[in-house]
């Protein structure tokens, strides 16, 4: 009778092992999905910075050019001066498609984020053995193993039995470009936010600029 209840208290302690094993697994998987979505958002802010700076450029270029017009005006023809007097160029579609396409977290890179889930997970005693985009949603699919076993037990095998764990991570835009009105004359780029937090960006104020978690939200899916 004693070596039953040996035996079945030795049983309890795999499975408690096991369930250590499993924990220890999952909390790296989340934390190297995570640390892959955050490092993609981190990229989406340096390629909208980049983007934004470009914007400005852009507005004072076409601000120096209105300028020169306005000192010639008086030398050209007025038929010339008719002729533009509609045309108001605006900032570039284009550019402002890649902002919105940024803002919407379109194509995350995955090398970088890929090797940040990899340290992440080594951080965590496991080894990263998948990594993927997640779907529909930007966002990093991961799969991990574990270096700890169950270990040595009565059950034959658990001492080489790792766990395994996966995790999604999404990234979500909480901001989109404010094309409502004219750009302004600063060269500013105009976001609405989610809960009202609107920011009017000057990429060359480095004091201001918005960082990863004011434009994306990071977090695991259920």
């Amino acid at each position: 009778m004693v070596a039953g209840l040996l035996t079945v208290a030795l049983l309890f302690f795999v499975v408690a092992q096991a369930a250590v094993t499993r924990s220890g697994g999952q909390s790296a998987a989340d934390a190297a999905a995570l640390a892959a979505a955050q490092e993609a958002a981190d990229h989406f802010l340096d390629d909208f910075l980049a983007a934004a700076d470009r914007a400005a450029a852009e507005d004072g270029d076409r601000e120096e050019g209105e300028d020169g017009e306005d000192d010639g005006e008086n030398g050209e023809n007025p038929g010339d001066e008719d002729a533009g007097e509609d045309e108001d160029p605006g900032r570039d579609e284009e550019l402002d498609e890649d902002l919105e396409d940024i803002l919407d977290g379109d194509d995350p890179v995955t090398g970088p984020a890929c090797q940040a889930a990899a340290r992440l997970a080594a951080d965590n005693d496991a080894d990263l053995t998948a990594c993927e985009l997640a779907g529909d949603r930007p966002g990093f699919h991961v799969r991990v193993e574990t270096h700890d076993t169950v270990g040595n037990s009565l059950l034959p095998g658990t001492e080489d039995r790792t766990a395994t764990a996966e995790a999604t991570a999404v990234i979500d835009g909480l901001c989109r470009l404010d094309t409502d009105e004219e750009p302004d004359e600063d060269g500013h780029i105009r976001l609405s936010c989610d809960e009202d937090r609107n920011w009017s960006i000057d990429p060359g104020d480095a004091d201001q600029l918005p960082e990863a978690r004011d434009l994306f939200k990071v977090y695991l899916e259920d």
